[in-house]
């Protein structure tokens, strides 16, 4: 038999296989002290050798003074663990201590010192053994016993195989109906048992109906044999693949493990940990109403936050707290415990995805010993199978996924995911095979490139030349008409124009004036002015491609040469810095707004009077509205307003298609600010001009046609704005491309269209394509990709992916704060959204703490919405329903009902109207 100091007393898991499963051995240890023996598992006290009867509470207290030998346990703690959850005398812990001490025999008082007016300590030293046994039955029940303290239920059999006997199926004898008693006979199995209870209860009221645990009906803690009594969940999966895991067909395995994913994602919701999920804690019930999963033994289980009891009204056993003991991340089954809980880590949501992750493999391999062992990816032929394996058990807790709804997610997915796959390696394949085409061409017909380059330097050369010409002999009228031609060719013909049947080799072309680029400063060395233009021209083109980094570095050059041509203060170099300063302003890149703003104050000190009128004050108009619809919102309509203004003055030299993109911008802005019964007949009106003026398939016709369907969004016609978004869908993916912010811009409008429906799957899916989208054009923090992130989190936490939904909108915080500062208006709009998503996931106090330092004015002037000081204000009302405080839920409801009655937000009106029966009730 093998000794050893506490220390090691983990030592002989190492020997537990993955067969055990239903474990046949149990750990118990022994302490040894005074010449006293304290067996664990038997819950006895032998004294010299000899069997001491002492009863259960004196029995329990030496048991805490073992745990903390040599030091000081205080009365309080005492009482707390031996008397948990009742009121007791003081007098009661004295006369236990009486007792203890008369078992010990006469060196009890020496053994067990007392500190006067703090506690207890046991003096003496202490050593522990740790033995691995056989597990032998607890009880001496046999079928057809009747359960103690329940007389109508007759014991049919033990369910398990671990040897302990202390679960078992019972059956009502008039009825027949079946239930499981859980058994318990010594004071730390007891404990379990009130943990198991606290934690079933928490997840049954805070998941209702949706609760992945059978109902707990009955307990007894009173008198031994203590037990808890639940409804008959079903089998075990062991039982369930008794007749050979891999001959029940895999997809029905699969939707096994995304239905376990699921129970777990559920439980983890409302704040609790399994900490023990392997195959005999799973259940499967093949009811009438279809099958269902089950969650079972919580004995091991955690809570994450213990105010939740509170919150449900729920007696705190005492073991329930979350700075457990050290020993306790070491508790579950060690085949499916996570690598970082073999040492001191504490266990968390990371800990139960490993376990799932080592589930999906089994399932997936069809054997219920497999262990993820070196080499385990030849077992899955799925790629995606592996990919999710991997990803859920990873062996650091940072690179597994972020929650088990994600696993579920993944899992169900899995045939959409595949012929995703199966698409991208078409496609794939079918670039692989046009690149070799291209090589061959090209190898076979090099005067095409030859011609191409002609082409290119002649247009270069005559276009510059052109606008020289003007410049210098005052002939404005028709170097001008020669010049803007051959610059727009440049732009909108070759460079803006992503339609592949114009251009059919477009990356190719954008690659050649890149390089065309490097070629200008030399080839018009002694003409810098000229050089300037042709820098401006490719600087254009690049922002409306949504590249504005590249479009950066040719608006500096253009600006550079014309400050070297003595035509700094030329209408054209100021132009393109003010076209400039709407680029940074529209980026939605870190940091770029602030430096828009600081173009933008130097531009106006340059301009003085004469940024008020004409060409240059409509450009200064339209840069300063861009820069404010970011800033100053309110600002920003009277900025477009005055550009409007002078664009549409008589003699007006702006252009009509720039005039145009005034009057759109002047729409969106009446949008933000709340104003879409004004922005619509506005948009409407734009997109007759444009057909005329521009054409219908022209990008600006485009862009303004999904202005005009966010309008009708805004004002409540969700149906109309998705059924006109899906042939505009098509056209923009065609011009632009799925990835530009006008596409991005669209799906935008879709995601706020099937929110207001309720359809919050269809929305999260639109809000991720901007999210993801987004993030690969502009950047993960970018202002876009962070309004894709947060939309994204928000459908998704109106669903059951709702605890997925909150880590997803913390990260958007962070990203948001870290990117575009604390107070920037769309990090406030983030954190409302945040404390919504807490709200959804019953996290009350974080979000009333979320909510309070929400600012929001410059919330409701980003996102538009009037209401939003009453929103905000029933979700305060919610907070307070939560935290069972009706008082100040009903003033925060009487403030609002003003705005109520004239709101015509019916998910607003909804949420008010729940809130009345919560504090009717």
């Amino acid at each position: 038999m093998p000794f050893s100091r506490i220390s090691k007393a983990d030592d002989a898991e190492g020997a537990e296989s993955m067969s055990g499963t239903h474990s046949s051995r149990r750990r118990r240890r022994i302490w040894r002290f005074a010449g006293a023996e304290f067996d664990e598992a038997s819950w006895t006290l032998r004294v010299a050798g000899a069997p001491v009867a002492l009863e259960g509470k004196p029995l329990e207290l030496l048991h805490e003074l073992l745990l903390r030998a040599g030091e000081v346990v205080t009365k309080d703690e005492i009482l707390d663990a031996v008397w948990p959850g009742v009121t007791v005398v003081e007098g009661s812990l004295a006369t236990a201590i009486s007792k203890l001490r008369k078992a010990l025999g006469e060196t009890g008082n020496g053994i067990i010192a007392t500190v006067p007016r703090v506690g207890y300590r046991l003096t003496a030293p202490v050593e522990v053994e740790s033995i691995d046994t056989p597990l032998a039955p607890r009880f001496a029940f046999t079928a057809g016993d009747s359960v103690p303290g329940r007389k109508a239920w007759q014991l049919d059999r033990p369910l398990g195989d671990t040897g302990a006997e202390d679960v078992w199926l019972a059956r009502q004898a008039k009825t027949g109906e079946q239930r499981v008693f859980k058994f318990a006979d010594a004071p730390d199995r007891l404990r379990a048992l009130k943990r198991e209870a606290a934690l079933s209860r928490l997840v049954s009221a805070g998941l209702g109906k949706t609760s992945p645990l059978p109902a707990l009906h009955e307990w007894n803690f009173d008198a031994a044999p203590f037990f808890l009594e639940y409804a008959w969940g079903g089998r075990d999966l062991l039982a369930w693949a008794e007749g050979g895991l891999s001959a029940i067909p895999l997809g029905e395995r699969l939707a096994v493990a995304a239905m376990a994913a699921r129970a777990v994602a559920g439980i983890h919701s409302v704040g609790v940990l399994h900490k023990d999920l392997k195959p005999a804690n799973m259940l499967i019930d093949d009811g009438e109403s279809g099958r269902v999963l089950r969650l079972v033994d919580f004995g091991s289980g955690r809570l994450i936050d213990d105010a939740l009891l509170a919150s449900f009204q729920i007696t705190n056993p005492g073991s329930l707290d979350t700075d457990l003991g050290k020993d306790e991340p070491r508790s579950g089954t060690l085949a499916y415990r996570a690598p970082e809980l073999t040492g001191d880590a504490m266990p968390t949501v990371k800990s139960d995805i490993y376990a799932l992750g080592l589930i999906l493999y089994q399932l997936v391999v069809g054997d219920f010993t497999a262990a993820l062992a070196p080499g385990w990816e030849a077992r899955v032929a799925d790629p995606l199978l592996q990919s999710d394996i991997a990803r859920a058990a990873a062996l650091a807790p940072g690179d597994r996924l972020d929650s088990a709804a994600d696993l579920a997610e993944r899992i169900e997915q899995l045939d959409t995911r595949r012929a995703d796959a199966a698409r991208a390696a078409e496609r794939a394949a079918w670039l692989a095979e046009q690149k070799r085409i291209e090589e061959r061409r090209a190898a076979r017909r090099p005067w095409v490139r030859a011609a191409f380059a002609s082409l290119t330097a002649g247009l270069l050369a005559a276009s510059a030349l052109a606008l020289y010409a003007w410049h210098q002999r005052n002939a404005a009228l028709a170097a001008r008409e020669l010049a803007e031609t051959s610059y727009a060719f440049i732009a909108e013909d070759v460079l803006g124009s992503p339609d592949p049947a114009k251009s059919s080799a477009d990356e190719t072309v954008v690659d050649a004036i890149k390089r065309a680029s490097g070629q200008i400063d030399q080839r018009f060395a002694g003409k810098p002015g000229i050089a300037a233009r042709l820098h401006l021209a490719i600087a254009r083109a690049f922002h409306q491609r949504s590249d504005p980094d590249t479009a950066r570095g040719e608006y500096a050059r253009a600006d550079a040469l014309f400050t070297k041509a003595s035509e700094a203060q030329s209408d054209d170099a100021i132009i393109g810095r003010l076209d400039r300063v709407n680029m940074e302003a529209t980026s939605g890149q870190p940091d770029r707004l602030e430096e828009a703003g600081r173009l933008l104050e130097k531009e106006r000190a340059r301009l003085g009077k004469r940024g008020e009128t004409g060409r240059m004050g409509f450009a200064f108009a339209r840069a300063e509205g861009s820069y404010d619809y970011f800033a100053d919102i309110e600002q920003a309509e009277r900025a477009f307003r005055r550009a409007v203004a002078i664009g549409t003055a008589s003699a007006s030299e702006v252009p009509p298609g720039q005039l145009l993109k005034a009057r759109s911008s002047l729409a969106l802005t009446l949008m933000r600010l709340g104003q879409a019964d004004k922005a619509e007949p506005i948009a409407r009106a734009i997109i007759a001009d444009s057909t005329r003026i521009r054409g219908a398939d022209h990008p600006d016709t485009l862009v303004t046609r999904q202005h005009w369907l966010t309008s009708l969004s805004m004002t409540g016609r969700y149906e109309e704005a998705l059924k006109g978004s899906t042939p505009l869908l098509a056209a923009m993916n065609k011009r632009f491309g799925p990835d530009h912010r006008f596409t991005l811009g669209l799906h935008s409008t879709r995601f706020e269209s099937f929110a207001a429906l309720g359809r919050y799957a269809e929305a999260a899916a639109e809000a991720e394509r901007v999210w993801k989208g987004a993030a690969a054009q502009a950047g993960p923090h970018s202002h876009q990709a962070l309004v894709g992130q947060i939309d994204y989190a928000s459908a998704l936490c109106q669903t059951s992916q709702r605890a997925k939904a909150l880590g997803i909108a913390r990260d958007a915080l962070v990203a948001s704060r870290a990117g575009l500062g604390a107070d920037y208006p769309l990090t406030h709009a983030i954190r409302y959204f945040t404390a919504e998503c807490l709200i959804a996931n019953r996290r009350f106090a974080e979000a009333g703490q979320m909510l309070s330092g929400v600012d929001r004015e410059k919330v409701t002037q980003l996102i538009g919405n009037p209401d939003l000081d009453a929103t905000v204000d029933v979700a305060l009302a919610e907070i307070a329903i939560g935290n069972h405080d009706k008082a100040a839920a009903r003033r925060l409801l009487d403030k609002v009902r003003p705005a109520l009655e004239k709101t015509k937000d019916e998910i607003l009106r909804a949420r008010a109207q729940k809130l009345d029966q919560s504090l009717a009730s």
